[in-house]
């Protein structure tokens, strides 16, 4: 509860930051290509965008071609999509902009010039404020790098649980922020956060029970916010800790497949897509 409170300072400066923000994003270049009526805008890293390995093994980087749950659920329900989602995006850059992405040149669905991802959603809310659904996934990446400079120390595990406390405080605080942009820009919108799934559950014993730490406090700052969850992590790994979730995380992303991949496998978005709806409904 200690980061949730300390992240909601960040939020006194959402009005300036709003202006900054929208500002970086180069004169809404994609307002006009998704009709007005039934506007669902889809936020986040390459969850959100649908990243799929063998694609990128095949040089086939055309954005149509990549389907996340956010496709899925949007064709569905007849929604026209909007998807801002940028692979390789953290809770920072997609505030201020440097998505991995676009900064190598590669195309996103909703093209943003490789400035902020935000400020181009907040610019096409603005210009759509009938807009019904926003869907925010982001923090993967946050973790992942310090999954990352853990993996060569003695204690993997401990390591993480060190670095844990660094990370989530950068996250809430930009989660507090873009939450409550994302109130101000779309008041009349439902917004639905997705938790965190663990692709590594197989490879890291015990991960699971240091995850749930984020997914709890994620749960809060949503309550908080008036936003709701989708349960990401129970689409992909099921029951922690039993045959079932080995079944989940081989069959739902490329962990147990040559590619290595934390990625989800179209089951997996497709799972993830029902999370969405489920989220939506509440």
């Amino acid at each position: 509860m200690g980061l949730v409170r300390k992240s909601l300072l960040a939020v006194a400066s959402a009005t300036a930051l709003l202006s900054t923000v929208i500002a970086s994003a180069p004169a809404a270049q994609a307002v006009t290509k998704v009709p007005t009526s039934d506007a669902y805008v889809s936020i986040g890293d390459s969850l959100a965008f649908g990243y799929q390995p063998n694609l990128v093994a095949a040089g086939d980087f055309n954005p149509a071609d990549y389907a996340s749950y956010a496709e899925i659920y949007a064709h569905e329900e007849h929604l026209n999509l909007a998807n801002f989602g940028c692979p390789g995006e953290t809770s920072t850059t997609m505030i201020y902009g440097g998505c991995p992405w676009t900064t190598g040149g590669l195309p996103t669905h909703m093209p943003f010039g490789g400035e902020s991802q935000l400020g181009a959603a907040f610019t096409f809310l603005s210009a759509h404020p009938e807009t019904k659904l926003v869907s925010i996934d982001i923090g993967s990446n946050d973790l992942l790098g310090v999954v990352d400079s853990c993996l060569t120390a003695t204690n993997v595990l401990g390591c993480i649980q060190s670095g844990l406390p660094g990370a989530m405080n950068t996250l809430f605080n930009n989660y507090s922020l873009t939450l409550g942009l994302t109130h101000l820009v779309a008041p009349q919108a439902k917004i639905v956060i997705f938790n965190i799934y663990n692709p590594l559950a197989l490879q890291l014993p015990g991960s699971d029970a240091i995850l749930a730490q984020v997914d709890s406090q994620l749960l809060l700052l949503a309550h908080y916010f008036g936003a709701t969850v989708a349960d990401a992590f129970s689409a992909i790994n099921g029951k922690p800790g039993t045959t079932r979730e080995a079944h989940y995380v081989c069959t739902r992303t490329w962990e147990c497949t040559p590619y290595k991949n934390i990625h989800p496998t179209t089951l997996g978005y497709k799972e993830m897509a029902i999370a969405l709806e489920r989220a939506v409904r509440r």
